[in-house]
C-alpha cells in the first residue's frame, strides 16, 4: 500500500496554494530599486508577496495592471507586494522601471535577485511564480503560473493574515 502527502492544501482559487506545514524562507537578500541590499527576512509586513517576473514573459506583463491595483489596496492591510526579476535582465534599475511603467505597473517595489540566489533557492524555473512570506519569515503560500489579480483573490491572501 502507497501512502502520499500533501504538503498543500488546496482549499483556494486556482493558483493558490497553501501549504499545510509553513517552511522556512531563504535567508538572503534583494537589491531595491534603490540599489540598496536588503534581506527579505527583515520585514514590517503581516505578509510579503513576492512576485517573480521575466521582461519575455507576456503572462507576467498581463498582470502588472492589476498587480498595481492590488498594490495600492495592499498597503492598507499592512500586505507587501513585491516585484522580483532576475539582475542580468536589466542594464539599470531606470530602464526597470520605465518598463513596468509602461506596462501599467509604476509604483509597485521591484526588486533584483543577484545571480537569482532566491529563485534558486525556492527552486523556481519559470515566471510568473508568486510565493508568500507571513511576518515570522515563513513560506505561507504560492501561486505558479499565471493567475487574475482580483477581489477574490485578495480575499484568500488576507485570510492567510490569520
Amino acid at each position: 500500500m502507497f501512502i502520499t502527502t500533501n504538503a498543500y492544501s488546496y482549499s483556494h482559487p486556482k493558483g493558490l496554494y497553501v501549504l499545510e506545514y509553513p517552511v522556512n524562507m531563504p535567508n538572503v537578500s534583494l537589491i531595491s530599486e534603490k540599489n540598496i541590499e536588503t534581506p527579505i527576512l527583515n520585514t514590517t509586513s503581516d505578509l510579503t508577496v513576492f512576485v517573480f517576473w521575466s521582461q519575455n514573459c507576456r503572462p507576467c506583463i498581463k498582470e502588472m495592471k492589476d498587480l498595481e491595483k492590488l498594490y495600492k489596496t495592499a498597503q492598507n492591510d499592512n500586505i507587501a507586494i513585491n516585484l522580483v526579476s532576475s539582475s542580468k535582465e536589466w542594464n539599470n534599475n531606470s530602464e526597470e522601471r520605465a518598463f513596468l511603467e509602461k506596462y501599467g505597473a509604476p509604483t509597485i517595489p521591484f526588486y533584483n535577485d543577484t545571480d537569482n540566489t532566491l529563485s534558486l533557492k525556492l527552486g523556481i524555473g519559470s515566471t510568473p511564480y508568486t510565493v508568500i512570506m507571513n511576518k515570522s519569515g515563513k513560506k505561507v503560500a504560492t501561486i505558479q503560473g499565471s493567475v487574475s489579480w482580483n477581489k477574490k483573490l485578495y480575499k484568500q491572501i488576507k485570510s492567510l493574515l490569520k
